[in-house]
């Protein structure tokens, strides 16, 4: 299983104070309760659920393993494997919050490409930028210079949508058979598009995917260890089916009404000019979850 990104990190600052930090971005948040219904088990096709190829002989995770999801079904090579690299990386930058950067100075000519930096939000909106694995001793200096140039694209809405759309229609598929109809031949064809574009930016967007409506659980625990549960949320709008995925992302399968439904966010490359102070040397208190202790 992948190494989780962590949720939330404490830090001792020198001063005595604590600096807190986590992946739920401050502002209001949907309430609503959770209801489960029913752990679907893995289920195998004559065909690939999504194209219809009979040579449905990969091993489908349902949420992508990434996010903890487990061996749901099968699948065809290339709906195996067309969907991580235009879609299913933005769900996982969304997911863990993580953005795409690259900083600039004086100090150093042109631009450098820090890959993923995950964004960490304390309770007065401030934010902490981890590094999402090793960083280069490049950015040290070009942090040194103070002022900072930092572009950064975020995860697109129109991609990682997709992407919770396929797990969507994969746990319907589950749970009743490969579905029929107009809407399913629809869904089908959006996964398809997605599936077969030249590129990331290529990558056409889904209304039906667009108005999935996504709670994002954020306890230290999730609410289940099966991968793929139905349920219902009982909230402000009324009652909502779909499905619970890694016991964290409850995404419905009934379309939300107009307005319910999602307005992406300005989305693409954006730049902005921080001001880099002195280093300080500070204690991480706190990891959750924490880094697990490699064995053998």
């Amino acid at each position: 299983m992948p190494q989780r990104a962590p949720d939330s990190i404490s830090i001792k600052l020198p001063d005595g104070r604590r600096l807190d930090a986590t992946n739920e971005t401050p502002g209001p948040v949907e309430g609503g309760e959770l209801e489960l219904v029913e752990v679907l088990i893995a289920r195998r096709f004559d065909a690939c659920p999504i194209c219809g190829d009979p040579a449905a002989t990969e091993r489908e995770h349902v949420p992508p393993g990434s996010l903890g999801g487990k061996v749901m079904t099968w699948t065809c090579n290339r709906c195996n494997n067309g969907f991580g690299s235009r879609v299913e990386v933005d769900l996982l930058d969304w997911y863990e919050g993580a953005v795409t950067t690259w900083f600039a100075s004086e100090t150093v000519r042109g631009k450098r490409k820090t890959g993923r930096l995950l964004v960490r939000w304390t309770t007065n909106g401030e934010y902490v930028l981890l590094p999402a694995g090793k960083s280069d001793e490049i950015y040290a200096e070009i942090l040194a210079a103070g002022n900072v140039e930092m572009e950064y694209d975020t995860p697109e809405h129109r991609r990682w949508s997709i992407a919770l759309l396929k797990c969507v229609y994969l746990a319907l598929c589950i749970k009743f058979g490969v579905i029929k109809g107009e809407w399913a031949d629809q869904v089908r064809a959006d996964l398809l598009a997605a599936r077969d574009a030249p590129s990331r930016a290529d990558v056409p967007p889904s209304k039906i995917a667009q108005r999935l409506h996504v709670w994002r659980g954020f306890a230290p625990e999730p609410i289940t260890s099966d991968p793929v549960v139905t349920g219902i949320i009982h909230g402000p709008d009324g009652p909502m089916e779909g499905v619970l995925l890694a016991g964290r992302l409850f995404v419905s399968w009934s379309p939300a009404n107009d307005n319910q439904a999602v307005t992406p966010a300005e989305t693409g490359r954006r730049v902005t000019t921080l001001r880099v102070g002195k280093p300080m040397s500070s204690v991480v208190t706190a990891v959750m979850p924490e880094p697990r202790t490699p064995t053998g």
